[in-house]
């Protein structure tokens, strides 16, 4: 198998065991052993575990960022939905179903979870915050205070995505999608 392919490989097997039961389980030994090669490859393709942790964290966060860039720069000159925040919201739904264990590791980091994830989330949050902040402005002219508001619109579309990953019979596509449709109205209603 060419250097690449084992490494991806492995980074698999390692977000595997991770998403069922977190960075502790992902010793050298169990993940050499479910990719059937040595450990010392590990460490010739990572470092140390760490650097192993570090390069599935690296690339997640990657996949979420790009599923969020494409998530909020779909047109919608498609027949899909016209309304930009209901358009992304929706689309990061579809990405969340697409890769459930990328976002349940950002969502929900998993026990022992080593500094760099939680370095890559504060730096994810940020982005999405100031996303929202440009779009509040954008959208909402005379907004008094858009930072605080795109922390409270952050905090929500977070905790509907996690429903989205720990209830997806009760938390449908139509159910989150309608809920935030109606807050959204009332938002803008408030505001005006």
């Amino acid at each position: 198998m060419p250097a690449e392919a084992r490494r991806e490989q492995i980074l698999d097997l390692t977000q595997a065991i991770v998403d069922a039961e977190g960075f502790h389980a992902a010793t050298p030994h169990r993940i050499a052993e479910a990719a059937g090669v040595n450990r010392s490859l590990l460490y010739q393709l990572f470092g140390d575990l760490s650097g192993l942790f570090v390069a599935l964290i690296d690339r997640e966060a990657g996949r979420a960022a790009s599923q969020f860039a494409d998530a909020v720069s779909t047109s919608g000159d498609d027949g899909t939905e016209s309304n930009p925040a209901l358009r992304a919201f929706d689309s990061l739904l579809h990405a969340v179903d697409a890769r459930p264990a990328t976002w349940r590791l950002f969502l929900f980091p998993p026990q022992g979870a080593p500094p760099a994830l939680y370095e890559r989330l504060a730096q994810s949050e940020a982005v999405v915050r100031e996303f929202f902040v440009q779009q509040l402005l954008r959208f909402t002219p005379g907004l008094e205070d858009p930072e605080y508001t795109a922390r409270v619109l952050h905090a929500a579309g977070r905790e509907l995505l996690q429903l989205r990953l720990s209830e997806p019979g009760s938390a449908s596509h139509d159910r989150l999608r309608a809920l935030v449709r109606r807050l959204n109205s009332e938002l803008l209603q408030r505001i005006r």
